[in-house]
């Protein structure tokens, strides 16, 4: 059975389901192996369950099934994802295994797990698994279960726990950060993934750089935020989880996400330990598509949609405005006489022109085919952008007498200024009307009406 990608939890949710039915009680090696990509990265509960692509995950699923091929019965105990980027989900869940022991016995196993989902082709695989039990040997409060007691040696040496603990970060996926929590974060640990991922070729490097402090490794239009987002997480608990800017060896930045943990760490202070992974790609893909549903593909500038969002913030805030709407009187005979492509080059020059005129803050848009508009919030000297607006015109007027002459071509404005809240749509029609009343008696001017 294919599950194709729909946009809504229920198909994520449908593809975990899906992959846990046939791994754990239809034990179907091929079937499972249907639902993750080639470079699926596997880890296990076992010390050799690490999988780096789909040949060597299949290897081990024909090891477990050739010794255990008995369907294994489970429940879901929790459940819980979130989209990362479009496409990109992360999941949790908890399961309770029941298992045949010896002599018919049914025993218990308690197993979490941690998913990566993904949209490829139209259909949501897996392409991250990470598998763990709770830990009784992990006392409260600790980050990693570095305090192992062994029967007859008591605890290991601190030196033994160190090693432990770069063999556990090595293995982690992303980077590892840790810093004590005091002022600025005060350098603990970082690994050699974290190096990486920042463009540094060693720790003494990094910690040199940004001068044994955490916080200096962060965008400082970031490090508000990451100071106001931890100290409000850790005040309610011991994990918290924040996406930010991370600076790089070369001065350029990266984006992160960030899950962090208070711990406690060797030399008894508190501190912050913190898997960072880099979603750069996913941060840049979800702005273009943000760009891209909210700008007019051919002219860049706002789409009527998004114009409509932006007029509706700013008419919260603005005591004033002036809401004008412009028409290219007979573009049609430009695309008709000179062709399309020229015609898209008409539309481009004036909005040039538009943005020449009119100040970075004022929302200008196109609102379809030659009709065009801008919103200018907080004015008070109407007649002063009136001037503005017949300057346009005139400059309007000569570039098309220059380039296009046998269009014929003018520029019409028509608008209204007012105190008075009012939706898009009832700035619309009032200007809309102006605009007519502009066309039905003299093309090539521009009206503002005071309501």
């Amino acid at each position: 059975m294919e599950y194709r990608c729909e946009e809504n939890d229920k198909s994520v949710r449908t593809a975990v389901e899906t992959f846990l039915h046939r791994y754990f009680w239809l034990r179907d090696v091929e079937g499972t192996l249907a639902l993750v990509p080639d470079n699926v990265y596997s880890i296990g509960t076992g010390e050799g369950e690490v999988a780096l692509d789909k040949q060597a995950m299949r290897r081990l699923l024909e090891q477990e099934t050739a010794l255990m091929s008995d369907p294994i019965a489970y429940e879901i105990t929790a459940y819980s994802q979130r989209q990362r980027a479009p496409g990109v989900w992360n999941c949790f869940c908890a399961l309770r295994l029941h298992l045949e022991a010896e002599e018919g016995t049914q025993a218990e196993y308690s197993i979490r797990l941690t998913l990566g989902m993904r949209e490829q082709d139209g259909r949501i695989l897996l392409d991250t698994l990470h598998a763990s039990e709770p830990s009784h040997s992990q006392e409260e409060g600790e980050f990693f279960p570095i305090k192992f007691i062994s029967e007859g040696s008591g605890q290991v040496n601190r030196k033994t726990q160190r090693e432990l603990l770069e063999i556990i970060e090595q293995i982690m996926p992303g980077g590892i950060i840790g810093g004590y929590l005091e002022p600025g974060f005060p350098l603990y640990v970082a690994n050699n993934s974290l190096l990486q991922m920042a463009g540094y070729g060693s720790y003494p490097e990094f910690e040199e750089d940004i001068g044994g402090l955490v916080i200096n490794s962060i965008h400082p239009d970031d490090r508000d935020l990451v100071n106001r987002e931890v100290e409000k997480a850790l005040a309610n608990g011991d994990q918290y989880e924040i996406e930010y800017r991370m600076l790089c060896r070369d001065k350029s930045s990266i984006w992160v996400h960030d899950i962090g943990r208070r711990t406690v760490a060797l030399d008894g202070r508190q501190a912050i330990i913190s898997v960072l992974t880099d979603i750069s790609e996913q941060v840049h893909r979800t702005a273009h598509l943000k760009w891209e549903a909210s700008s007019d593909p051919l002219t860049g500038i706002y789409n009527r949609k998004a114009a409509e969002e932006q007029i509706r913030h700013a008419m919260q805030a603005c005591t004033s405005y002036l809401f004008v709407m412009f028409d290219l009187d007979n573009f049609k005979k430009v695309n008709d006489t000179y062709g399309h492509q020229q015609g898209d080059a008409v539309l481009n020059a004036f909005v040039r022109q538009m943005l020449h005129t009119f100040r970075r803050t004022d929302i200008v848009c196109r609102l379809g085919g030659d009709e065009f508009a801008v919103f200018i919030p907080d004015l008070y000297d109407v007649q002063a952008v009136k001037t503005k607006i017949e300057s346009l015109i005139s400059t309007y007027q000569r570039m098309m007498e220059t380039d296009w002459p046998s269009a014929r071509a003018a520029l019409s404005a028509g608008g209204i200024y007012s105190q008075t809240p009012r939706s898009f749509a009832e700035l619309y029609k009032l200007a809309d009307d102006v605009l007519y009343e502009v066309k039905n008696e003299e093309k090539g001017r521009a009206k503002i009406l005071e309501i």
